[in-house]
């Protein structure tokens, strides 16, 4: 086996891996609520605000109280209405309405995922086919475009004085970032490496095929001269 289709296979091995690496993590993060969270230390609570649903840990160690994580999807009109977190709710309501930029978030990344698991499939039958290379480095390159413009429009928009500072009955308190968002992050890099990887693959994927298909060059045998 010559070094370009050791190099190829490789490559596309790599790719093939880092990609489904990151297509996971983005999923986890998606479907993760943590990504803003802030302890509420005036209702012994801490609260997860992800991009489509907000979830509540209650702290405080009462008898007869259910202290597990409830949940709740930012699209309901109210938040935990009639439960025993109703007190702290409007401290942050503007917290658990659903806005346009997480539409636009939501938008950003399922449109990665898409691009991202299509190109998969691409990348599969790039060693058979090679224009699937070439389709593949421009649904990756999609997809890690998409995947980095939702990531900056969630970190521009959670740095709002709005979103980024939750008022108390008496103190205000700082969000800060949880790990759904730094599994975005993750996802973004692993995604980058593999776009990255996946360029020269197509190359090799491309030379491999020209030495496959190259004639062999044969010189003439000496011919006896006749006059």
């Amino acid at each position: 086996m010559s070094a370009v289709s050791l190099g190829r296979l490789g490559l596309i091995t790599l790719t093939t891996v880092l990609l489904i690496i990151s297509l996971i993590l983005c999923v986890v993060a998606l479907v993760t609520p943590a990504w803003q969270t802030v302890y509420l230390a005036e209702f012994q609570a801490e609260h997860q605000h992800g991009l489509w649903m907000d979830c509540t840990l209650n702290r405080r160690h009462v008898q007869g109280m259910n202290n597990d994580l409830q949940c709740t999807y930012k699209f309901e009109s109210a938040f935990y209405e009639g439960s025993d977190y109703s007190e702290s709710v409007h401290a942050e309501e503007e917290q658990h309405k659903f806005h346009s930029w997480h539409g636009a978030v939501l938008t950003f990344i399922a449109i990665s995922l898409v691009s991202g698991t299509v190109g998969l499939c691409f990348v599969f039958c790039a060693a058979c086919i090679r224009i699937c290379g070439i389709v593949a480095n421009v649904l990756l390159l999609i997809s890690t475009v998409c995947l980095a413009t939702a990531l900056s429009v969630f970190f521009i928009n959670s740095h709002k004085h709005e979103v980024r500072f939750v008022h108390g009955i008496t103190m205000t308190y700082e969000q800060s970032k949880g790990y759904s968002f730094y599994l975005g992050v993750a996802s973004l890099i692993c995604l980058f490496i593999s776009f990255l990887s996946s360029v020269p693959a197509t190359v090799l994927v491309f030379l491999h095929d020209r030495q496959q298909h190259r004639p062999n060059k044969t010189f003439p045998k000496d011919q006896p001269i006749t006059v």
